[in-house]
């Protein structure tokens, strides 16, 4: 994955791959990725990596991961 500087994004960044954070919220798919949110909702559904809870979008970290490499 790539280093980021800002504090929170690296926070972020250490709790998924520590696999501790196995779902991540829209907004921090956000930040992870640096991808904006209709692109982050149109590669998770491609993905089938988006799980709702009521109201709640998650989204899978490691099957999105899965899916990117994918497309190269």
């Amino acid at each position: 994955m790539i280093e980021y500087e800002n504090p929170e994004i690296k926070k972020l960044q250490i709790l998924v791959e520590a696999a501790q954070k196995p779902y991540v919220s829209l907004d921090e798919a956000q930040m992870l990725y640096s991808l904006g949110r209709n692109t982050v909702i149109y590669l998770s559904r491609e993905a089938g990596a988006i799980r709702k809870i009521g109201k709640r979008t998650l989204i899978n970290v490691k099957v999105l991961n899965e899916y990117i490499e994918s497309l190269q």
